[in-house]
């Protein structure tokens, strides 16, 4: 038996009840704090137990931490028969959680994208069939939210498997809002821009002949911090959003709503787009950036809120 960890005191009451994946930080941390403070019941799940736990303590609300390998079938069927024996069917599932892997197609091996997808996809695929069942079962109506990536939409010379997985992310949750609309069970992708996480500074990045990864990924994190304009609790309104409305896709910020629109008015033209980057113009894009450009960065770095994990 896989030992699932509780924390906080949490009472059967009124709310929904909402599991959110990779609740320890960045935008799962900030989903968590929303629906926390709307008056739900917050189940915070994350591979890292010591960061969900400092999410409940975060919670302005009734919340309480798990730790769940999302890519363990077996730890979801655990954790979701725990939450229903204690709180109810889930109302709501949040399906968060997700790795970045940088490099080159060819450089990228067979184990990083088994890796990658097995969190981004395989997570997606066992949350939404253990909790997904249990609200079909329940015959009472529900919600499920896919945070997936503009990346979904966007061909990738820099993360190849990143926006694969996203792609199949997406593909997922608009199949499963066709099968289960029947069930008064709304699904929802929510497909966010740059944003500011640490989602870069936890990557594996296989970086371009002669550079160091070290540098590199202190580069990319530099300015995903300062110029990444949307915050995770920009996410968070548009999951609530989502949820009232039974949105869709909705994507979060211009980056992804300008990626979207080419995509869907001209696939040819985006394709001729994202041929120009690659890795090693990334690396020399952030390390300029960085070097000449620092009042730019400190200004905005005011203005900015902490980067946090995805």
């Amino acid at each position: 038996m896989v030992r699932l960890p509780f924390i906080g005191p949490v009472a059967k009451k009124q709310g929904r009840i909402v599991v959110v994946t990779g609740a320890g930080s960045g935008i799962g941390r900030a989903i968590a704090l929303r629906q926390a403070a709307a008056g739900d019941i917050v189940i915070a799940t994350d591979i890292d137990l010591a960061a969900a736990e400092e999410t409940v303590a975060l919670a302005k609300g009734a919340c309480c931490a798990f730790a769940l390998d999302v890519r363990d079938p077996a730890q979801w069927e655990e954790i979701t028969d725990t939450i229903v024996e204690r709180f109810g069917v889930p109302d709501i599932l949040v399906n968060n959680a997700g790795i970045a892997i940088g490099g080159a197609f060819m450089s990228q091996t067979p184990q990083d994208w088994e890796k990658i997808m097995g969190i981004n996809v395989f997570g997606v695929v066992h949350g939404c069939k253990t909790v997904g069942s249990k609200m079909v079962d329940s015959g009472k109506p529900g919600h499920i939210v896919v945070i997936v990536s503009g990346a979904a939409w966007t061909p990738n010379r820099v993360a190849p498997s990143y926006s694969t997985s996203k792609a199949a992310a997406l593909m997922i949750t608009e199949s499963l809002r066709t099968e289960l609309a029947p069930k008064n069970i709304g699904v929802s992708a929510i497909c966010p821009g740059a944003t500011r996480t640490q989602l870069g500074a936890h990557a594996t990045l296989i970086t371009s002949a002669g550079t160091s990864t070290e540098q590199t990924r202190a580069d990319f994190v530099n300015i995903q911090d300062r110029f990444a304009f949307a915050s995770p609790d920009r996410v968070a309104r548009a999951v609530q959003r989502a949820i009232r409305f039974n949105l869709a896709i909705v994507p979060v910020n211009f980056d992804a709503t300008l990626a979207w629109i080419l995509h869907r008015i001209s696939p040819a033209l985006m394709r001729t787009i994202c041929k120009i980057p690659t890795m090693k113009l990334a690396e020399d894009a952030a390390r300029t950036a960085v070097q000449r450009l620092p009042s730019a960065v400190a200004f905005h770095s005011q203005k900015s809120t902490p980067a946090t994990t995805e």
